[in-house]
């Protein structure tokens, strides 16, 4: 059996829970927050700015949390930051309850960040640790649960909302991270003598390093600042449209909720897992010239949206959308091990981490602030469209040094764990 297929056949149970996790932590409130906004719109009178500030304290949380977590993996191992990230993100669904008011919303949304970006750092260093062959496809695997919650929510919500205030709604998915999530979690870790000892070890080589000093050693090449710049940038064009497309379906384009805004969702998340799916493999061949191609698409997608009028040009936008969305969620630990390699790789994804988690805070709320100013979201698509186009640029300097290309893999090289490749 080859490498490559040795390291599926060893690690798939992980990647099955992993996929558990991030569905429930990630997948579900990420695809249930722009069903939300306008039923606490029509609910309570707030404005699209203010209703997307939840993005905006669940992902400044987020980034607060991803670096921490980075560093607790590398220090302790991520048997515990997963079983915390889990029940926190229950607990997080659970009080909006009681978000009658703004600031109960935000402690909520920041609770989700705090689980979802607890999960995901976590699964990105274990994904990185056991996979150098298909890492890209391995990652991109465990977050395709990401979409799904996309293919799944778009149906839940417009029914429920007929039925039940969008409150007891997201309540009641928490049941998924109490009753699902967490159980999985704790028997594969009792049960898997072997991966309970890699998810549990801390990194190599990380003993005497804060995180300050880290960041202070890799932030001094051009390059850092290059991939730090477009990750931020990307990050907040996809989970502004991410956020508000619902709202941008429904209010500029008068589609209707429960009919054709359903199955555009479900449609955008299910073309969304195989893009996670391809786009690791893509980034597995490609490196960061795969990335930057990723980039440029986003730009696209966001363009096509403008001219959206009927079944036609709706599938246009939805379909490179969606293809463009997959890609995003899996970029960054690729970029960070391509370029950074495996040393001290906790605290590197962590840091990088805060750069996509205060591109998700700062995208969605302009995004709104932009429609409750100019009336519509046409201005800000465009801004928006221009801003991903200029972080594709950001990408085109920078060429990876812990990468092997498939034909010298073909020769039998395989990717360093510490060592920059040659050329």
């Amino acid at each position: 059996m080859s490498t490559a297929r040795q390291e599926i056949a060893h690690n798939w149970p992980l990647m099955v829970v992993a996929f558990l996790l991030v569905f429930f932590a990630f997948g579900v409130p990420t695809y249930s927050l722009p069903f939300m906004y306008g039923a606490a719109m029509d609910e309570f009178g707030w404005s699209n700015a203010q209703v997307n500030l939840l993005s905006t304290a669940k992902f400044l949380i987020g980034a607060v949390a991803a670096l921490g977590m980075g560093i607790l993996v590398d220090r302790m191992g991520g048997r515990w930051t997963v079983l915390i990230g889990a029940a926190s993100g229950g607990v997080a669904m659970a009080l909006f309850l009681f978000a009658t008011n703004l600031p109960v919303y935000y402690l909520a949304g920041a609770m989700l960040g705090f689980s979802a970006s607890s999960i995901v750092a976590a699964m990105k260093v274990i994904v990185a640790r056991l996979f150098a062959v298909n890492q890209g496809l391995a990652m991109g695997i465990v977050l395709t649960a990401t979409s799904f919650g996309g293919v799944v929510m778009p149906w839940v919500w417009p029914v429920m909302l007929e039925v039940m205030n969008w409150r007891y709604i997201i309540a009641m998915l928490s049941l998924g991270s109490f009753l699902v999530a967490v159980p999985a979690w704790l028997i594969f870790m009792a049960t898997s003598a072997r991966m309970r000892e890699v998810v549990s070890a801390p990194s190599a080589a990380q003993s005497g390093t804060t995180i300050w000093q880290h960041f202070r050693s890799i932030s001094r090449e051009r390059a850092f600042w290059l991939i730090a710049t477009g990750i931020f940038l990307v990050s907040a064009v996809d989970q502004a449209l991410m956020q508000n497309y619902v709202n941008f379906l429904r209010v500029d384009k008068g589609m209707d909720l429960r009919g054709t805004i359903s199955w555009a969702g479900s449609l955008l998340a299910i073309i969304g897992v195989a893009a996670k799916v391809g786009s690791g493999w893509f980034f597995d061949r490609f490196s960061i010239r795969g990335i930057a191609f990723f980039y440029f698409l986003l730009a696209i997608s966001i363009f096509l949206g403008l001219p959206v009028a009927g079944v036609g040009t709706l599938l246009a936008f939805i379909i490179v959308r969606g293809v463009a969305h997959g890609g995003m969620i899996v970029d960054v630990p690729i970029l960070t091990r391509h370029y950074f390699g495996m040393e001290r790789i906790g605290m590197t994804m962590g840091i990088m981490a805060v750069c996509v988690n205060l591109g998700f805070a700062a995208g969605p709320p302009i995004f709104g602030w932009l429609a409750d100013t100019y009336g519509n979201f046409s201005v800000g698509m465009i801004v928006y469209g221009s801003i991903a186009a200029v972080a594709t640029l950001t990408l085109l300097p920078i060429k990876p040094r812990y990468w092997v290309s498939p034909a010298e893999r073909r020769e039998g090289k395989l990717p360093p764990a510490m060592q920059p490749a040659a050329g």
